[in-house]
Order: C-alpha cells, then structure tokens, then sequence
C-alpha cells in the first residue's frame, strides 16, 4: 500500500511539517463541534446551555477511549510498517474498528430516556434541565458511533503518512455540523437535540467521506464484526492505549478538582481561570498535533531500527514547539489584559484574568518538554512513561499546589500554582526523555525489537 509521505527517507523537518500540519488542523476541528453546538446552545438560555455543559464530560470520555484507540493502532501499525512486517500492520488494521465500536458501544444505554434523565438527575440537575438533556444525550450517544469510526479509519491513514484526508473529512463534518446547527434548533425548533443531530449528520458525512477515500486510494474496507484473531491485537493495542485514555482523562479530571478549589473565591475567579484555560489551550493545540506526528514518526523509524532519525525529530519537535510557544508567552506576559478583552469580560474578571494569562506566560514555556515526552513516549511502546508524567504534573503537583497556594495567597496563588507544577514537572521531563533516548539507542543496537513483532503476529 502507498503511503503519502515516507516517514523513512527525506529531511526530517520537511517529513514531520507534512505530517503535523493536517493533525494540527484536525485537532481545532475535533475542539470545534463542542464550541460550535456550546455558542448556538447558549442562545436558548441557562437551562440548555446547562444541559449541554453538564453531559461534557461524556463528550471527554468518549474522545479519550477512541483516541487511545486511535493511537494504539496508530503506534503499532506504524511500528510493524517500519519494520517491514506489513502483515502485522494489517493484523492491526483489522482488528481496530471493532474494537472501536465495542467501547462507543459502551455509551449506547444512555440513549434509552429513563436512563438519559437519570444521568442528569444524579449530577444534580433541575428536572426542567434533565428534559431538555435527555433528548440531547441521545443523539449525543449515537453519534459517537460515525465519531469512533472516522478516528479507526483515520489511524490507519495516519500510520501510513496520510494525514490529509483525515483533515478533509473532520473539515467537512463541521461545515456541516456549524449550518445545520441553527437549522435544527431553531428553524426545526429542536432546541438542545438539534445540536447533537447536527453532529450525528456532521459526524456520519465525514464516516462516509473518509470510509470513501478508504476504498478508492487503498482498495480498502475495515472489518465490522470481531473474530477470534482479533483478541490478541485488542490487547496489543489496549496495552498501548489505555495510558493514552488515561493520560487525557487526568487533565479534565484535574481541572473540575482546580475549579473546585476556585470556587472558594467566587464565579469571577472561576471565569478567569476558565478563560486563560481557553486561550491557553488555543496555544498547546499546534504542538499537540506535532506530538502526535512525533509518536508516529518515532515509531516508524524506530522499527526501522534508526535511532538518529528518531533523535532528529526530537529536536526538531523542541525547537518548533518554542518557536510556537515563546510569542504566544510574550504576548500573554506583556499583554495579557488586551489578550483576556477579547471575551468582553467585566473589570473584575478583566483583572484577574490578566492575572491568569501572566501566570500561564511563564507555564506554557516548560510544555514542550512535557509533550515531547508524550510523543515520545508513545512511539516507543512506552506509554507508561506519558501516564507517570501526567499523574506527577495533575495530582500530585497541580492540584496540592493550588489548594497550598491559596491558603496562603488566595486565588492569585492558585493561578502561579500553575507554572510552578510545570517547572517541576519539567525537570522529571528532562530525566524521562533522556532515559528514552538511551532506551532508544539500546533497542537499535541490540536489534531487540523482535518480542513486540512475534507477539502481533501470533494473534
């Protein structure tokens, strides 16, 4: 099978640019249907926008199963394709989209009514909120079957070099997604569901846009239905994923406990974290897309068995995560109540989160360590790595930190809590990413890559 960039061969900026790019912009599209369905949602008032907000969370479990999904399959097909075991890549590829399916599966019972307007009974809501959720959640939970579907196929798109027909596909269902919002719910008078059947329409359109693409460049279709060989690779890609899904659970996790604590302080100090947390994360989207890149370039040449490529693009990976992160930092640092203005916030809320822009200024200057351990980490079959890393940074440091900081120096101490955790974090970062590239340098000169290949290959 053809692969669109040759992850082997050429200079490694130009191989990683092609790839990052199109993950790059992916990555704001997956941020964008949440955003799009919040802003016309909220049109309606509190009661929807509550229903919505409250059934977040979901949305956040959801992505983090399929991505580690994703990602798993993405590392070890990669991996075997560097290697040139091209079978235990399709084995791989086989076995992904069931095993996909099985975990969106595992949302499905949210869709019968009693059980929708229970979930939202028992986090507290009014029953007026928990009506207008219930019809939400339903297609909420359909729709992570397109969703679950469009991320299997677009690991095996990734994992041979491809990353621009995903970008197409997700662009495609939020045009669509953003026009059929406002038809919905209002012109069809849905209200809150329509949000979620304008994604389900979003989301099946680019299922069968990149199913489509699938068959016409590779001669493709992905197995539906699970078979007795497809247990082994489920593990395989499990043993990868599973951190993935636990490393993207911890942050959200982490921001409802800092949110808690902030709460102490009043809905402004609330508001002004959330809001640098907005901006914030607009920054880190770029080199979460390169970080992905970087997991899948690591595992190709890894199983190529070439440990200076490897090494190349993680510092290729450094430089062009500072080159991203330092303007965006000065302008946080200098600027930081002109960049808050954008969201027309009150004085109050202007202040303090200007407070909270400066403090992210100096945090986001150690996240490139953090992510290239992430990357790395995944492409090596280390995922442990990534999990430790973010446990250390969320809960034993972030939160502790915060609480710490403000009994002493109240909400401002809990926004420098922020760039305190990731200046200690980044110095375990330092270790960890030395001891993968020894790691690295050890597996390519003892060729001891074999266990991992026979392994798939059993199955």
């Amino acid at each position: 099978m053809p692969q669109a960039v040759d992850m082997g061969q050429g200079k490694v900026s130009h191989v990683l640019g092609r790839l990052a790019l199109p993950l790059m912009v992916s990555l704001f599209f997956q941020n964008l249907y949440a955003y799009a369905d919040t802003v016309f949602v909220s049109w309606l008032g509190e009661s929807p926008l509550a229903a919505i907000s409250l059934a977040l969370p979901l949305t956040y479990l959801a992505l983090s199963l399929a991505k580690g999904v994703a990602m798993g399959s993405v590392i070890l097909m990669s991996f075997s394709r560097g290697s040139g075991d091209e079978d235990g890549a399709q084995q791989t590829a086989s076995a992904v989209l069931p095993l996909m399916l099985l975990c969106m599966a595992l949302f499905s019972p949210l869709m019968l009514a009693p059980l929708g307007q229970a979930f939202y009974l028992v986090l507290g809501a009014d029953p007026g909120t928990a009506v207008h959720g219930t019809g939400f959640i339903f297609w909420l939970a359909a729709s992570f079957f397109p969703m679950g579907y469009v991320m299997a196929v677009e690991a095996l798109f990734t994992a041979r070099g491809d990353t621009v027909t995903p970008m197409k596909a997700m662009l495609l269902g939020n045009i669509l997604n953003i026009g059929l919002d406002p038809l919905f719910i209002f012109v069809l008078d849905w209200g809150v569901a329509g949000a979620a059947a304008a994604t389900l329409v979003g989301q099946s359109i680019s299922a069968v846009y990149i199913g489509y693409r699938l068959k016409a460049m590779f001669g493709l279709r992905l197995q539906w239905l699970p078979t007795s060989g497809n247990l082994l690779v489920w593990w395989q890609i499990l043993k990868q994923g599973l951190f993935v899904t636990a490393a993207y659970l911890i942050s959200p996790i982490a921001l409802m406990l800092l949110n808690g604590i902030l709460v102490r302080f009043g809905a402004v100090a609330v508001g002004a974290w959330n809001l640098m947390s907005r901006s914030e994360m607009m920054v880190m989207l770029p080199i979460m897309g390169l970080g992905n890149a970087l997991a899948t370039f690591t595992g190709f040449n890894l199983g190529r068995l070439d440990y200076e490529r490897v090494r190349q693009g993680l510092v290729f990976f450094l430089k062009v995560s500072w080159a991203v992160i330092i303007p965006a930092s000065l302008l946080f640092l200098f600027l930081p109540q002109q960049t808050i203005g954008l969201f027309r916030p009150t004085p109050e809320l202007k202040l303090l989160g200007g407070i909270a822009m400066q403090a992210s200024a100096v945090s986001i200057l150690f996240m490139p360590l953090l992510s290239a351990v992430a990357g790395m980490s995944q492409g090596m079959k280390r995922p442990v790595y990534m999990m430790g890393q973010m446990f250390v940074y969320l809960v034993c440091l972030r939160v502790p930190l915060a609480d710490w900081f403000a009994d002493r120096w109240g909400q401002q101490g809990v926004y420098w809590s922020h760039p305190v955790a990731s200046a200690l974090t980044a110095v375990l970062a330092l270790v960890l990413l030395r001891r993968l590239l020894r790691d690295c340098c050890k597996q390519v000169a003892t060729g001891n890559l074999a266990p991992a290949k026979s392994e798939l290959k059993g199955a």
